[in-house]
């Protein structure tokens, strides 16, 4: 649709200066005027995102962002590209998943965990028995009833 008008602008402006300056016609020297400044105003500027001073050792990544899609048809478009993505994705990802190779990897993973978490639980338990222990020597925590201290 842009295309179309941008077409038909431009072949009034074509025709505005053909029919107004050399054979003219007035009013269609107005016409083409007239047309040719509302597409001059209507141009937009890139807007500025950001201005900022570089420091030693810093960067700038530039990238591009494909615009949205902004016809019915192009926003269908990219809805069934992003799901026929997202099956071919799930596709592969149930592909992997029944692989031995994943199996593996994720039964190790699982060891691994267990392992850590032994670990932790007997360090835990270590330390329960070393506050047993040296309980003699530390005083325990103050209850409701009073100074344990007190109480002994």
């Amino acid at each position: 649709m842009r295309s179309y008008l941008d077409r038909w602008v431009r072949q009034l402006i074509r025709r505005g200066i053909r029919s107004g300056l050399i054979e003219g016609s007035n009013v269609w020297l107005s016409i083409g005027a007239i047309v040719w400044l509302a597409r001059f105003l209507a141009r937009r500027q890139a807007p500025i995102v950001s201005v900022e001073r570089l420091r030693l050792g810093e960067s700038v990544v530039v990238s591009h962002v494909p615009a949205p899609p902004r016809t019915r048809r192009a926003k269908k478009k990219a809805t069934r590209k992003a799901a026929e993505l997202e099956r071919r994705e799930a596709k592969l990802k149930a592909k992997r998943e029944a692989s031995r190779r994943y199996t593996r990897a994720a039964a190790r993973a699982a060891r691994a965990q267990q392992a850590e978490s032994d670990k932790l639980t007997s360090k835990a338990r270590n330390d329960k028995t070393r506050r047993r222990r040296r309980g003699a020597v530390e005083a325990g925590p103050i209850g409701p009833e009073g100074d344990a201290e007190a109480q002994a």
